[in-house]
């Protein structure tokens, strides 16, 4: 399928500040299952962006205005194919004797370990326990049936968790959004010796919707989403979105992988100025739309 997508981030202070200084994850990935074929970046006031690879293989743009502002709007612009399957299939015979013997593996410290948000907490292993051990035979199988567990247990809720909650306090809220259901999931697969990474992005609801006859089904569209990858060789990286309790088809859109969110947040940034009394107002807008015939 192919997408265009705007992703409009803005931010107002109740007085000028002196500078400020923004780093963005909005560029999607190009690599097997999708490619970008156009991003273009817009900074109001205007402002000299750079871009770099992070470690991690994403796309970065960073970028500081000086003169004083009242406002800062960042406007990301994207035009993005993805080949994968609408309906996947699962990935049989992935073992464990397979996996700790793929020369990758070895090289997935990042991705076995834990990181500012994912941690293997007292919450986080009594749910490992009840979702049980995937055992050697089919990681495949477990990966999609811990996330359906997440799918199960937990309550989607956009008032109960914030950017910075940690694994453990959603695990104890049984609620959140789909980056507190991602890593969730990414925990359990840590904590199993699964390498998993975190996945910021899109979900467009629109022809999904429409193959399965539910106008509401979606959770996260319209909006930056977020889903786990576990590393499952010899497939490399497979996709499954616990929010959703699906395989990653045709209707995602890869923008970056990390760690966790603080890896791969979309907008974040630092400013002098700031006024005693309160801070600046966040505004973000996202659009995805399909292109005509597909």
């Amino acid at each position: 399928m192919e997408f265009t997508i705007l992703h409009q981030t803005t931010y107002r202070y109740p007085v000028k500040i002196h500078e400020s200084y923004t780093v963005c994850h909005l560029q999607p990935l190009s690599d097997a299952t999708q490619y970008c074929t156009k991003y273009e970046l817009q900074i109001a006031p205007r402002a000299r962006v750079f871009t770099y690879v992070d470690r991690f293989g994403n796309q970065v743009q960073h970028f500081g205005v000086l003169p004083e502002h009242d406002l800062l709007s960042i406007t990301a612009r994207s035009s993005i194919a993805t080949v994968r399957p609408a309906e996947p299939e699962p990935n049989p015979g992935v073992t464990r004797e397979a996996l700790v013997s793929d020369p990758a593996y070895a090289s997935m410290y990042d991705f076995l370990r834990e990181s500012t948000y994912v941690a293997f907490g007292p919450e986080l292993r009594a749910l490992a326990a009840i979702v049980g051990a995937p055992g050697g035979e089919d990681l495949d199988a477990w990966f999609a049936h811990a996330g359906h567990e997440v799918h199960a247990g937990f309550t989607y809720d956009k008032s109960a968790t914030t950017v910075r909650t940690t694994v453990d306090e959603s695990i104890r809220l049984r609620g959140g959004v789909c980056q507190d259901f991602a890593h969730i999931l990414v925990a359990l697969c840590r904590f199993h010796a699964i390498p998993a990474r975190y996945v910021s992005g899109y979900i467009f609801s629109g022809h999904d919707a429409l193959r399965n006859g539910q106008s509401n089904a979606i959770l996260g569209a319209e909006a930056s989403h977020a889903w786990c990858e576990a590393y499952l060789p010899p497939y490399g990286w497979v996709g499954y979105d616990p929010t959703n309790d699906r395989r990653i088809t045709d209707c995602f859109v890869k923008i970056a992988v990390g760690r966790d969110y603080r890896d791969v947040s979309p907008v974040r940034g630092i400013y002098k100025g700031a006024p005693q009394s309160g801070g600046s107002e966040l505004s973000v807008n996202v659009a995805m739309e399909a292109l005509a015939g597909q």
